[in-house]
């Protein structure tokens, strides 16, 4: 008898720390998962008819994390020549090409820890005029019966993608504010190119060609945020992206490749 009372104490005293640690989003919780109202109430305890309003308003499907996600970070990217009609003349324009981007993203986490959202996403590189690898100074470096002795500048104005995306990934809190978010992102990407092409010949005066190339075509990227809650209205952070954008642009024997990527960013978050 004394044991069988020393169990029944310790049960009615467990049992009044568990109703003391469900709130409502925790009895929300568990109506979600599908434990039937006994087990709750063996958990949680009785509840009243104020707090079964109380739960009743609860939103299961949207957890305390709605946010505008603000990214900036640097970009790079190599323009190439080919010409499979002379192949000497093939890599001599190919350079290096820098700029920046910038991303906005709506973001929203659920109960489930699922991350869906969208944004938009600009990323522009550009380079300096560059001449052939085998100009020497002082000397022109092609010649033809046209323009006679002459040299080409090429200079690649702007290299652009905007992809407007829906994205979709999963939140893992490590603790103490800091959270990892891979994510994945689909849409619709634009890309734009903008080359100048300069003749500078002996017998004629500079000739100035501007070629502009555009196309559209189906976008994914795959982003690796880390993030760090501050307090309830900010947050900041830093990813990791596999974000890359490529054009291709032919003219008979010449073909001309732009590349650009955009792989580590500045996160700023502002949560509603």
């Amino acid at each position: 008898m004394k044991y069988t009372l020393t169990i029944l104490i310790l049960f009615v005293f467990t049992t009044n720390v568990f109703s003391q640690e469900c709130d409502e989003r925790t009895r929300a919780r568990m109506i979600k998962s599908g434990i039937s109202d006994k087990i709750i109430e063996e958990q949680c305890g009785k509840i009243d008819n104020e707090d079964n309003v109380i739960v009743s308003n609860v939103n299961v499907d949207d957890k305390n994390m709605d946010s505008i996600r603000l990214a900036l970070g640097a970009a790079y990217g190599k323009f190439k020549y080919t010409n499979s009609d002379n192949t000497a003349l093939s890599g001599v324009f190919d350079h290096d090409l820098e700029g920046g981007a910038l991303k906005v993203s709506y973001i929203k986490v659920n109960y489930n820890d699922l991350i869906y959202g969208g944004g938009l996403s600009i990323v522009s590189v550009n380079g300096p005029e560059v001449s052939s690898v085998n100009k020497r100074t002082g000397y022109y470096t092609y010649y033809n019966s046209y323009y006679g002795n002459f040299d080409v500048y090429l200079k690649v104005k702007h290299f652009a993608s905007s992809f407007l995306y829906g994205l979709i990934g999963y939140d893992i809190e490590l603790g103490d504010g800091f959270s990892f978010q891979p994510t994945a992102r689909i849409g619709q990407k634009s890309i734009e190119a903008s080359y100048l092409v300069t003749i500078e010949s002996q017998n004629y005066s500079n000739l100035e060609t501007l070629y502009r190339e555009d196309t559209s075509e189906f976008g994914f990227e795959i982003d690796f945020p880390f993030m760090y809650k501050i307090n309830d209205s900010y947050g900041i952070g830093g990813n990791f992206c596999l974000c890359r954008s490529h054009l291709k642009v032919t003219d008979d024997a010449e073909r001309y490749d732009f590349t650009s990527i955009n792989a580590y960013n500045l996160l700023f978050e502002f949560y509603q």
